[in-house]
């Protein structure tokens, strides 16, 4: 059976996204030409500006791949058990260990701000992340006012200890900042309550 041309497009446009993924975790995003994820995934540069206007616009598309990716992690390994603080938890340790990895430390943290710019990184990063922060600490007891506040402080300490990670991912200083970050929830969640 033929495939379509959407069907062409959208295989090619996952072909560039993993091709410049790897090599963006590998060489950076200013060691990575578009020549070179082009190659990797078979195709010509040309092709590569039918689907995005720059490197930036795919590293974006990348990014938010790496997101969705963490996303479906978190969700599956963090499930619904265990208190609100213990998703937390569970989750901020998931995500703080994965930091590690240059496809996620480099690219969201490092690379992230620097390319995308401070603003539409950080738009990008709430937009995934700062609603079920939300829901879970209104689950935890929280309600009325700050509750967008406590998750944004739990954002941000996870955004600087990933960061910390991403330029340090010995394993002691990934248990290091893990326990930071459950010292943190613990601390949120009796605010919140």
């Amino acid at each position: 059976m033929r495939r379509t041309n959407e069907e062409r497009s959208r295989a090619t446009r996952h072909d560039l996204v993993e091709a410049a993924r790897l090599l963006f975790a590998e060489q950076g995003y200013a060691g990575t030409s578009l020549a070179q994820i082009a190659a990797a995934a078979g195709i010509t540069t040309g092709a590569v500006y039918h689907h995005w206007e720059n490197k930036q616009e795919l590293f974006h598309a990348v990014v938010e791949q790496v997101h969705a990716d963490l996303h479906r992690a978190l969700r599956s390994r963090s499930g619904g058990t265990g208190s609100p603080s213990d998703r937390l938890k569970a989750s901020g340790s998931i995500f703080l260990r994965r930091c590690a990895d240059p496809a996620v430390g480099r690219i969201l943290l490092v690379d992230g701000p620097a390319v995308l710019g401070q603003e539409r990184w950080r738009n990008l990063d709430e937009q995934w992340w700062r609603e079920p922060t939300v829901a879970l600490l209104r689950e935890e007891g929280g309600s009325g006012g700050g509750l967008e506040e406590l998750a944004v402080a739990l954002l941000g300490s996870l955004t600087a200890l990933g960061q910390e990670i991403a330029h340090d991912p010995r394993p002691v200083r990934i248990r290091r900042c893990q326990q930071a970050y459950r010292t943190l929830v613990d601390a949120v969640s009796a605010q919140a309550n």
